[in-house]
C-alpha cells in the first residue's frame, strides 16, 4: 500500500479523543474509552515527555505508537507501547513511517535504546522489518519465591522514581499483588512488582502468586503463555554491556503495562 498523504507527528492535547477512537478499535474495547487513558500516559506520566506519535490521512488518525522514557539501569532508553493500525491501512506502510518516526525521534533525543513488550506477532514485525532483537521470551513461575525477586544486581533493570510506583499503581506500597480474572473465570493472583529496598512479601503472601523470573528467561517461544521482549539498541556501548544477553536482565510484570493493577484482597 502506497499513500502519498501519509503525516506523522507528534499528537497534541486535541488529538485525545481520536487516538481513543482509533486505540479502542472502533469502540470494541472496553479500555480505550475517551480520552482520560491517553492523559494519564500522555500528559500525567512522571519520568520526563511522553510521546504519542500518531500516523494520519487525510486528517484521519490511522496510526499510533507511543513512546514513554525510561531508565533501564544507568542508561535512557524509550518504552514503546500502544502500536496500533486500522482496519483497511494494515501493511507495512503506516507502521514503518511510525517507526520511522519513533527511531527519529529516540536518536534526536539521545536515548541509547528503545524496548517494548509487544504481543508475539508485533514483535516478531518489529525484529523482522525494523532492526528490533527479541533477545529472550518471558516465562511465568507459579508460584515464586524470594530468589525470583533478587535482581542480583544486573545492570540492565527498570528503574522508576517513587512518583512512578504512585503513577502506575495509585500508591506507594512495599509490593503490588494483583488480581487477574480470565475470561474463562479462572481468577490468578500476579506479583506485578516490588518497591526498590522494601521489605519482601512474606513465603505465605507468595505461595499462590504467579510472576516473572530471571530463571525462565528462553531465546525462543516456548509452548504456553509467554510475553517476548524485544529491544533495539542505539549504542555500541550498551551492546558491549550485554542488552541482548538474558543474563544481564531483570523484570518484574509490573513494567509492562499489558497488566492492569487490581489490588489483591483475600475472600474475594
Amino acid at each position: 500500500m502506497s499513500v502519498d498523504n501519509l503525516t506523522v507527528r507528534i499528537a497534541e492535547e486535541g488529538d485525545a479523543q481520536a487516538v481513543a477512537v482509533l486505540l479502542s478499535d472502533e469502540g470494541k474495547s472496553r479500555y480505550w474509552k475517551g480520552s482520560e487513558p491517553w492523559n494519564h500516559f500522555y500528559r500525567d506520566y512522571p519520568e520526563g515527555r511522553a510521546v504519542s506519535l500518531i500516523a494520519e490521512i487525510d486528517d484521519r488518525v490511522v496510526g499510533h505508537y507511543g513512546l514513554l522514557p525510561v531508565l533501564l539501569g544507568q542508561w535512557s532508553a524509550l518504552l514503546g507501547m500502544h502500536a496500533y493500525v486500522a482496519h483497511g491501512f494494515r501493511g507495512l506502510t503506516v507502521i514503518s513511517a511510525l517507526m520511522q518516526e519513533a527511531d527519529r525521534y529516540a536518536t534526536a533525543s539521545g536515548v541509547k535504546a528503545i524496548c517494548g513488550f509487544a504481543n508475539p506477532q508485533f514483535s516478531l514485525i518489529k525484529k523482522t522489518f525494523f532492526k528490533w532483537k527479541i533477545p529472550f521470551w518471558l516465562g511465568f513461575k507459579s508460584p515464586i519465591g524470594h530468589a525470583d525477586l533478587l535482581s542480583q544486581e544486573t545492570p540492565f533493570y527498570f528503574s522508576y522514581s517513587d512518583e512512578w510506583f504512585a503513577w502506575r499503581f495509585g500508591s506507594k506500597k512495599n509490593a503490588y499483588i494483583s488480581r487477574y480474572a480470565a475470561t474463562d473465570g479462572t481468577v490468578k493472583k500476579q506479583l506485578l512488582k516490588v518497591f526498590p529496598g522494601s521489605t519482601l512479601p512474606s513465603e505465605f503472601e507468595l505461595s499462590d502468586c504467579e510472576g516473572w523470573s530471571r530463571e525462565l528467561l528462553y531465546s525462543q517461544k516456548q509452548q504456553g503463555t509467554c510475553q517476548p521482549f524485544s529491544v533495539k539498541a542505539y549504542d555500541q556501548e550498551l551492546v558491549s554491556a550485554g542488552i541482548y544477553d538474558p543474563s544481564k536482565w531483570f523484570l518484574e510484570m509490573g513494567d509492562s503495562d499489558t497488566f492492569a493493577y487490581v489490588e489483591w484482597k483475600d475472600g474475594l
